[in-house]
């Protein structure tokens, strides 16, 4: 994926956000969420930060933006060395940060409560992901073959389009409470690529969250 199109792709988000938030800016809500989530690929899972901006268009449907941070590390053995009178494995390390930006659709179930004590939720999102994928290992001596490595450190950029689908419910503390506080559980799909590599970051995710009216 070129600059150009990285720029045409901020370029739209920043328009759509100032469009919207004219609209829609005497009914919103900001959103934090805290939670983790599991990468296919490297069969991990990982920190799960995210920051929802939403239009309320009536009780019952909601529209808006998505970002966060989405953290994983993983390590693999590359070869054994000698430490003093003991052998000792050699890992490499790669940590992968992740930066989704999703358009969301959610429909609430309000006229629920009453008899559930919550307000069940449905969430689809589309949108575009970004993660930087960064690879090191140590300068070392393979204690089994005698061969020696030196260190290395790799960085790159991956891309790709992005979906998810959560189910969740939210609860007030009290009648008059501005805040609501939620859990949700769902898929995110993740398909990224950078060149010929392709990495699958897709999986479950769980998060808590809390809700402010604006």
């Amino acid at each position: 994926m070129n600059m150009k199109r990285i720029s045409f792709l901020i370029f739209s988000l920043i328009i759509m956000i100032i469009a919207s938030s004219t609209v829609f800016a005497a009914n919103s809500e900001l959103n934090g969420t805290l939670g983790t989530s599991y990468a296919d690929d490297p069969a991990k899972y990982g920190l799960d930060i995210s920051l929802h901006y939403n239009w309320l268009l009536d009780p019952y449907f909601v529209t808006g933006l998505e970002s966060g941070f989405y953290w994983v590390k993983w390590d693999r053995k590359i070869g054994v060395k000698q430490e003093g009178s003991v052998y000792v494995d050699v890992k490499a390390d790669t940590n992968a940060y992740l930066i989704p930006m999703m358009f969301n659709a959610q429909v609430r179930l309000p006229n629920l409560k009453d008899k559930l004590y919550v307000t069940p939720f449905v969430t689809i999102g589309l949108g575009y992901s970004f993660m930087i994928l960064h690879y090191s290992q140590p300068d070392f001596t393979d204690s089994n073959t005698g061969k020696s490595y030196n260190a290395d450190s790799i960085t790159k950029l991956f891309s790709g389009l992005s979906w998810e689908l959560f189910f969740g419910a939210s609860l007030k503390p009290a009648a008059d409470s501005k805040v609501d506080f939620y859990a949700e559980a769902g898929y995110r799909s993740l398909p990224l690529k950078s060149g010929d590599l392709e990495l699958d970051m897709s999986g479950l995710v769980i998060r808590l969250g809390v809700r402010y009216p604006l």
